[in-house]
């Protein structure tokens, strides 16, 4: 484990640099908002892009072409995510109401009978044989669950990654177990100074399996395949906001774009979204960039 310690705790410090420019906390925070998003509800299912889900949530767009619950679902975890914000910012504790406030944003719209509130029906994981715990169980687990958060003192960072296992093996919820839990571990490891674990759609699997593992006694698998993901979190984070700062600057915003082009904005989003212009960039927030010269070939785009 030690390896990707000290990998982490350089990252970290990489990053605590570029965030000292607020400009850079705003654009990563922003470019999280739809990652967290699309990754998360990915690995439960939902179909959208990761383009779509920005659209869902930054401009509340649907094409049709896709479930309506998949699009309420990018816009619920958007919600959730600012309200995880706002607990850090406040310095709210890590209790009940706060964990069932989370949920309540994940499935508002979508199941209000059941949004913020423990099941009372066996459930299962999709694609896992992990049996979990009888519903009438559930609040006493969780009571236990939230006094181990108040008074276990390991190392922040192993006692996060045992707190999302925990949390997924009771299962509270009828639905958006998952969403919850990784909002709550990123809570906690945002609250403590580190990035967000971003767990990819690609990686659903091995999450899984590893979880499993725990469950069989194997908590190291389980530990290095979270700690890989924290320290891979943190390369695409500084990633970022390192190309954000070389590549965009001679790179002109939608706005800027619109107006050297003597179009309006709504124009040239259109443009794009048919296809028939493309940005040169994004920023880390996601956020089209064009290059001047792009202007002066959109003459065969007026007609």
């Amino acid at each position: 484990m030690d390896e990707f310690l000290v990998k982490i705790q350089a990252k970290r410090q990489r990053l605590d640099k570029l965030l000292a420019n607020k400009n850079n906390w705003k654009a990563l925070s922003d470019w999280l908002r739809t990652e967290l998003a699309y990754t998360s509800n990915a690995i439960e299912g939902n179909t959208l892009t990761r383009k779509e889900t920005e659209l869902a949530i930054e401009e509340n767009i649907t094409s049709g072409s896709k479930p309506i619950k998949d699009y309420q679902e990018a816009r619920n975890h958007s919600l959730a995510y600012e309200f995880v914000l706002n607990a850090i910012d406040r310095n709210l504790p890590i209790d009940e109401k706060l964990v069932l406030e989370i949920h309540r944003r994940i499935l508002s719209g979508i199941d209000d009978a059941n949004a913020g509130v423990y099941r009372n029906v066996r459930v299962r994981i999709s694609g896992s044989a992990t049996i979990l715990p009888n519903p009438l169980k559930v609040p006493e687990l969780m009571t236990k669950f939230y006094k181990w958060l108040q008074t276990n003192k390991t190392d922040i960072l192993y006692k996060t990654i045992e707190a999302h296992y925990r949390f997924v093996s009771i299962h509270p919820f009828v639905d958006g177990n998952g969403r919850t839990g990784r909002l709550l571990m990123n809570l906690m490891l945002m609250k403590n100074g580190y990035a967000p674990i971003i767990i990819r759609p690609i990686d659903r699997k091995r999450y899984l399996n590893a979880l499993e593992a725990y469950q069989r006694g194997d908590s190291e698998k389980y530990t290095k395949f979270m700690l890989s993901a924290l320290s891979r979190s943190f390369s695409v984070a500084i990633d970022l906001l390192n190309k954000d700062q070389a590549d965009t600057k001679k790179l002109l915003t939608i706005a800027k774009f619109a107006k050297l082009a003597g179009l309006p904005v709504s124009t040239i989003r259109y443009w794009v979204n048919v296809n028939k212009l493309k940005p040169a960039n994004y920023t880390a927030s996601g956020y089209m960039l064009f290059e001047a010269e792009q202007a002066h070939s959109l003459e065969k785009l007026r007609v």
